[in-house]
């Protein structure tokens, strides 16, 4: 692998470290290598954010002294350095000669015998530093994060841990329109792609593959959508035909699976931009569904009927529940945003509840394991809310909280969402 991709992951990780999006940050950056090089490029920096915390406590006992601020840069080095060594199958004398040439591309070439030194010294002692780890270092998690989830969901922190150190499984949503999942399933068989089923609708591949490699995705016969984001469209009750409002729709993959099931669906976002890619998806898969271009927040009058069947409200949130796709999570989230987030996520719920007719059912969801952006919200919602009630979900999900339920992240299946119906009542 040529130097450029380490180069470029290094400042891709040294500008997360900062604050900066993954999301925002990674295209430029991807563009900016080798065709040949992006899928290396993409090991590197989605892994040493995946481990960040867990590298982060091993730069702490090999450093005599913290790096200064301005010296950011050689810890995203080193920690990059390191997962390499220890998940990547580049030999280790490469993967070493090459973090030192690093320091020279980034203007740092002081640091080459600093980089060179502490990887010499990781590859001895890695078992030793390993084990001096704090549990929350060890978890490769974020100190206030491993806190809350003590407190919040005691039983299951080590399996959240374990699952957001690793890769997400790549999990298909067949499109009843077109097929059966058992009938594409045989199909991706005999193309030589092994899948395991989940629920009603979910195909997960035991080895991914770029959707270009899988055989009529772009005819619509599946999308990609994990399977606890599946579940959404399981857990609204509804006819053919009712009308359901998704209130944060984009990227649309839940909008377009109720539409799939035979909803009449209406997807709103505050973006024209992120709306294209709900119509663009719909397209592919040969399906119709209304947009409207406003904020959830602040609806304007008659913008849209105020009497659907359903709402679905998937509200942005901490992403707490999906580290392991969106690693900069443990990077560049703060406690302080959590507090955010359950502000937005009630202002959200109060402004779409008048849409809902009476009887109807909203379905509150978020990709958050924590109860200050789920239950609790939920529970200030209900506590002003008079026409409002908590009904239990139609089947179990995952571990029954106050409200709702919270589904756990687990290998080789769905990532940790947070479901809760609530009903509005006469």
């Amino acid at each position: 692998m040529s130097l450029s991709v380490r180069v470029a992951s290094v400042r891709l990780l040294d500008d997360v470290s900062h604050g900066g999006s993954l999301n925002t940050l990674y295209g430029p950056i991807e563009a900016s290598v080798q065709d040949s090089d992006r899928a290396f490029l993409k090991e590197l920096v989605y892994g040493s954010l995946r481990l960040w915390p867990l590298y982060k406590g091993i730069v702490r006992q090999l450093l005599d002294r913290p790096l200064k601020a301005k010296d950011s840069a050689l810890e995203a080095t080193l920690i990059m350095a390191m997962y390499e060594l220890d998940e990547c199958h580049t030999p280790d004398y490469a993967s070493v000669s090459a973090a030192v040439d690093v320091c020279n591309a980034i203007d740092k070439p002081w640091a080459s015998r600093l980089i060179n030194g502490c990887l010499r010294r990781y590859q001895r002692d890695r078992l030793a530093l390993h084990d001096a780890l704090g549990d929350t270092e060890r978890a490769a998690l974020p100190g206030w994060l491993y806190k809350s989830l003590i407190r919040s969901l005691p039983d299951a922190v080590s399996a959240i841990a374990d699952v957001s150190k690793k890769k997400p499984p790549l999990t298909l949503r067949v499109n009843v329109q077109k097929t059966s999942r058992d009938d594409y399933q045989a199909q991706l068989q005999l193309a030589g792609i092994p899948t395991q089923a989940l629920g009603t609708s979910a195909l997960t591949l035991l080895e991914p593959l770029p959707v270009a490699q899988i055989p009529q995705f772009e005819a619509g016969f599946a999308s990609v959508q994990d399977h606890s984001a599946q579940l959404a469209a399981e857990l609204i009750t509804f006819v053919p035909g009712a009308r359901i409002l998704d209130a944060c729709a984009a990227p649309g993959g839940k909008a377009c699976h109720l539409a799939e099931l035979g909803a009449q669906v209406t997807a709103m976002d505050i973006s024209e931009a992120r709306l294209e890619k709900v119509s663009d998806n719909a397209t592919r898969l040969d399906l119709t569904i209304a947009t409207v271009a406003c904020s959830a927040t602040d609806i304007p009058h008659g913008l849209i009927d105020e009497a659907f069947d359903s709402i679905l409200l998937d509200a942005p949130c901490s992403a707490t529940g999906v580290m392991r796709r969106n690693p900069d999570v443990k990077v560049i989230r703060t406690k302080a945003d959590i507090a955010q987030f359950a502000t937005l996520q009630l202002r959200l719920l109060t402004s779409v509840w008048p849409h809902l007719k009476i009887g109807g059912q909203l379905l509150y969801a978020t990709c958050s394991l924590l109860p200050d952006e789920n239950e609790d919200v939920v529970s200030d919602f209900l506590s002003t809310t008079a026409d409002a009630q908590s009904v239990p979900l139609p089947k179990d999900v995952g571990i029954q909280m106050a409200f709702g339920q919270q589904v756990i992240p687990s290998p080789g299946h769905g990532d940790g969402l947070y479901y809760c119906l609530i009903e509005k009542i006469g």
